[in-house]
């Protein structure tokens, strides 16, 4: 049985010293700033938002969680499917509490749609289609959070002046909503503060991220409770200039492209301008509910990953792999006879070994740093793992899988993101924790020691002094 202690942990999404060292020397953060320990808390690769918090929420790595980044491709077809709390796989944090007897609130983490029924308030998160759904329970929250004007997410736009100026408002509101859960009875809390990472990739250093942090830091200053962890689910860095790994593997001969690369419009009708009129309509959250193949054959200047199958513009007749994007990294599949592809099963472990040594002689061609591995590897064979992971750690590097007139392998950021997550997060705490080497997937483990909860097995480990799996 759990002892009576309380737990609470503030969650700031892309939250990074590189960002945060200049504040809080400048005493700009008095509240972060006075915690007794701060480090590096390391992210899973990719360090993507919903793989890392899958990852906080089971105390696995993606391998066992089977969430690799926002959309998972099915393993005998390239059919895309949005990850939601269904897909995540292990058993869950709110589980181990709910079966303890303790009260929780868990409020904004990604992978609680639909919100599970646990033993106190569970208020969905970003993979949420949009207020108008329940995304809370108890349900009876749901007219608090109207009251409060509570949002979800950022609507869907192609303007990044409105995605700021939405996160900001947000994120009032997101405090607002945790001050008035805090005053309930708990055992353990945790509220995910997403503005920080969507101001980053925009304004990065700038008055606007500031003002982010320090809204933050005066909530996390108002909260009398001593044990309390403040930490980040990644960190974020600036971009420079970004791999295509598509143009690679067409270079390479590994993929064929068929018809134009560019669908800028159609009678004048393309994505940006149905985003524009969605968001002067207010009904970007259709983006959310609308089936994701319809989507992505509307044309674009930007043809990713899922428009290129979607629409045909890869000849899978002669195409052996193709790359999708996550965060940092290029994410390879093959194009196997089980995807009525032209892989054969004996020919597939060897297709890996082949692209993997080539991608590393590249990189290392040009002194930069990455970790490549095949799913084997990295994920352990992982149902819906990709057949390669190509992740770069050099600072400054992203990746672009989209098919563009350019077919330069190493470009200039083509993204209106200028900065771009990476794997060290941070964490701050007042706790007697071993925070040597810390990862995300060890929380889960600790809360439960911190709580006395007996546990199963993790890829994680227990932070607690005299604790480890």
């Amino acid at each position: 049985m759990a002892n009576k202690k309380k737990l609470i942990i503030i969650g700031i999404d892309g939250g990074n010293f590189e960002i945060l060292n200049p504040m809080l020397k400048k005493n700009f953060l008095p509240n972060l700033k006075n915690f007794k320990y701060k480090t590096v808390l390391k992210s899973v690769i990719p360090p993507a938002t919903c793989a890392a918090w899958a990852g906080f929420s089971t105390g696995n790595l993606p391998g066992k969680t089977e969430i690799y980044d926002f959309t998972i491709i099915d393993d005998d077809s390239w059919k895309v499917n949005f990850i939601e709390r269904k897909r995540l796989k292990g058993k869950t944090l709110w589980e181990y509490l709910d079966k303890a007897g303790l009260k929780s609130c868990f409020i904004n983490i990604p992978l609680t749609f639909p919100p599970d029924e646990i033993n106190g308030v569970m208020i969905s998160g970003i993979d949420a289609p949009g207020e108008m759904y329940n995304y809370v329970h108890p349900y009876k929250f749901k007219e608090k959070l109207k009251e409060i004007g509570y949002k979800i997410e950022i609507p869907s736009s192609y303007n990044k002046e409105e995605k700021i100026k939405d996160a900001l408002e947000i994120l009032d509101k997101r405090i607002e909503a945790a001050k008035y859960f805090l005053k309930r009875e708990f055992d353990f809390f945790i509220v995910l503060f997403r503005a920080s990472d969507i101001v980053q990739h925009y304004d990065w250093d700038k008055r606007r991220i500031r003002m982010v942090y320090k809204k933050i830091d005066d909530f996390i200053g108002k909260i009398k409770n001593k044990d309390l962890i403040v930490m980040s689910d990644h960190g974020s860095e600036k971009i420079k200039k970004t791999f295509n790994a598509n143009n690679w593997l067409e270079k390479e001969g590994y993929l064929k492209i068929k018809g134009k690369r560019k669908r800028i419009s159609f009678m004048g009708i393309n994505k940006k301008r149905i985003y524009k009129i969605l968001g002067l309509l207010k009904l970007t959250f259709l983006t959310k509910i609308i089936p994701r193949r319809w989507g992505k054959k509307i044309p674009t200047e930007k043809i990713g990953f899922e428009e290129a199958i979607t629409t045909g513009l890869i000849d899978l007749t002669k195409t052996k792999a193709i790359a999708k994007r996550a965060v940092k990294s290029a994410q390879i599949f093959l194009n196997t006879k089980k995807r009525s592809g032209i892989v054969d099963k004996d020919e597939e472990e060897q297709l890996k070994k082949e692209i993997k040594e080539k991608l590393k002689r590249l990189f290392e061609k040009n002194h930069i740093k990455c970790v490549i591995k095949t799913k084997e590897e990295l994920y352990d064979s992982g149902r819906y793992a990709p057949d390669i992971t190509l992740y770069i750690e050099e600072k400054g590097y992203d990746t672009n899988c989209s098919f563009l007139e350019n077919k330069k392998i190493w470009d200039n950021p083509r993204s209106q993101h200028i900065a771009e997550h990476n794997l060290e997060g941070v964490i701050f705490t007042d706790l007697n924790l071993n925070l040597n080497n810390a990862s995300i997937i060890d929380l889960t483990p600790t809360i439960l020691d911190y709580f006395k909860i007996k546990k199963g097995e993790f890829d994680g480990k227990s932070l607690m002094p005299g604790k480890n799996i």
